[in-house]
């Protein structure tokens, strides 16, 4: 099996790289993107040959995600516009912009992703930007 080409969204620290990295399945990760310098940093040295990129997503043009030619994303966006226990703004949240930017440039690409791996809250699931 050809290794699995990654783009890790909303990176923090890595914890999706390295579960990923322990899962043993063959991947690279082609990029990261964060734009929290502290966590950058930590991600920096937990995976120094990862290509990092701080900068925001919207940030990101259509043709640099195709440049990337990943088959895979990882991602973990903000969740406060979802969780039960804020003040639940879906979509009129602006801390989802990000991820609407996301969902608006996938069908775009000139190839699809084989493999989306979402992690987020208990109330994603019925919000608007599922």
């Amino acid at each position: 099996m050809e290794p699995l080409r990654v783009l890790e969204l909303y990176s923090g620290v890595g914890g999706m790289h390295q579960a990923l990295r322990e899962s043993g399945i063959p991947a690279h990760v082609v990029a990261a993107i964060d734009v929290n310098d502290v966590a950058n940093e930590v991600y920096k040295y937990n995976f120094p040959q990862t290509q990092l990129l701080a900068k925001t997503i919207e940030g990101i043009t259509l043709e640099e995600f195709d440049r990337l030619s990943f088959n895979m994303i990882l991602m973990s966006p903000p969740c406060q516009p979802f969780t039960r226990i804020g003040l639940q703004g879906d979509v009129t949240d602006p801390r989802t912009n990000s991820f609407l930017y996301i969902l608006n440039i996938l069908p775009r690409l000139q190839a699809l992703p084989k493999y989306i791996l979402l992690e987020n809250v208990k109330g994603f699931e019925v919000s608007s930007a599922r």
